[in-house]
């Protein structure tokens, strides 16, 4: 059914609005040990504060390789400045200041190619010196925030954030790990100061998981071609809390939280994050996380392009998991992608991501190379 909804949406957008790109392309995909070639198109279309963009994908071959849909919709998008709703993939969604929601992706166990599993929604409506934000995941993931600008040197925020269904995930010794559905609240505030410094606290609770604050300063450097961003805070909780806990690895390497509690260890401990843009030169985001009792843990991004050539390159590491080595069976995702434009209308692109799939238990990487036709 999801798909003719999406043929229907591609009919009426060729006519209702001005398409922008429209790229082609043939490639090759291999999932674990399944394989298949792949030709796609994959349109954009917007007008005015509407877009939405497509893809439809057809596998060359006898094998479908898994986590392929015929029909994607990878987004849809209305956007005026004062309010909007988008449908789409989430990535890096920090509320707060990231005690209860910390840079949370929906594509969870996922391939290099886009699926509609891994669609969400989100919106936001402001009004004066106001804004509500909420978000839905097929995961059944709800949430809401509220912010108010009290005046020029005083921001107030609050965040709530429930899984309905709780999460599973297999693990590599044939276990499984279940955490029931957890609801969290945060309230945040934020105070400018001199020299582009701005100091904060937050308080979050999980319910029935204990209570949590942070004390923390960042600094942010705007010019025309260079911004910079640093923010470094420090956490103490009570033995049940897991900071950030819906975060980017939250349904492919859920925390444990029956080995967390049964820990002794009090986890009190430091934050730090570091982002750098250069024009459309480089992009750098890592944040590093280091609390009482167990060993450290990083996830970090950068983008890179220089003449013909495009990169770009991820690593995350789950939190409080068995190890948190840079191990891939421990939880870790290693990816990146490297692009040469051979004309103005002629790309190619290679894609790879390993990671460990909690769905059937075991590491599985997935590469897809692609020769894209922009039209």
């Amino acid at each position: 059914m999801f798909k003719y909804v999406i043929a229907i949406l591609l009919f009426l957008s060729s006519s209702v609005f001005a398409a922008s790109t429209s790229p082609i392309s043939i490639g090759y995909v291999k999932n674990g040990s399944t394989e298949s070639g792949v030709l796609s198109w994959s349109p954009d279309f917007s007008i005015g504060p509407w877009s939405l963009g497509a893809d439809v994908l057809v596998p060359l071959g006898s094998q479908r390789p898994s986590g392929i849909d015929s029909l994607v919709l990878r987004y849809a998008e209305y956007s005026d400045g004062s309010k909007g709703l988008r449908y789409g993939v989430i990535d890096n969604l920090t509320w707060g200041k990231g005690l209860i929601m910390k840079a949370y992706s929906s594509r969870g166990n996922s391939s290099t190619i886009i699926s509609n599993a891994q669609m969400a929604i989100k919106g936001y409506l402001t009004a004066d010196r106001s804004k509500a934000s909420f978000l839905y995941t097929q995961s059944s993931i709800y949430g809401a925030r509220l912010e108010q600008t009290i005046n020029p040197f005083l921001v107030l925020g609050a965040s709530y954030v429930t899984d309905v269904n709780g999460v599973s995930a297999l693990q590599s010794d044939g276990s499984t790990i279940t955490n029931p559905s957890i609801s969290s609240v945060a309230v945040d505030l934020a105070v400018p100061l001199p020299f582009n410094f701005e100091g904060y606290t937050e308080l979050a609770h999980m319910f029935d998981y204990g209570s949590a604050a942070s004390l923390g300063l960042n600094w942010k450097m705007d010019l025309l071609v260079f911004s910079s961003y640093f923010d470094a805070g420090y956490r103490f909780f009570d033995k049940k809390f897991v900071p950030g806990y819906f975060n980017a690895l939250y349904e492919s390497q859920p925390i444990n939280l029956a080995s967390y509690e049964a820990s002794s260890n009090p986890k009190n401990g430091y934050v730090a994050e570091l982002g750098l843009i250069a024009a459309d030169l480089f992009k750098l985001n890592a944040l590093y996380e280091m609390y009482n009792g167990v060993s450290g843990s990083l996830n970090a991004n950068a983008e890179a392009s220089y003449d013909k050539y495009t990169a770009t390159a991820y690593f995350q590491q789950p939190n409080f998991s068995g190890a948190r080595s840079l191990s891939v069976e421990d939880g870790a995702v290693i990816g990146y992608s490297v692009g040469y434009k051979i004309n103005s209308n002629m790309l190619v692109v290679a894609n790879y991501k390993k990671y460990y799939d909690s769905s059937v238990g075991q590491v599985v990487t997935s590469q897809y190379y692609e020769t894209k036709i922009v039209l």
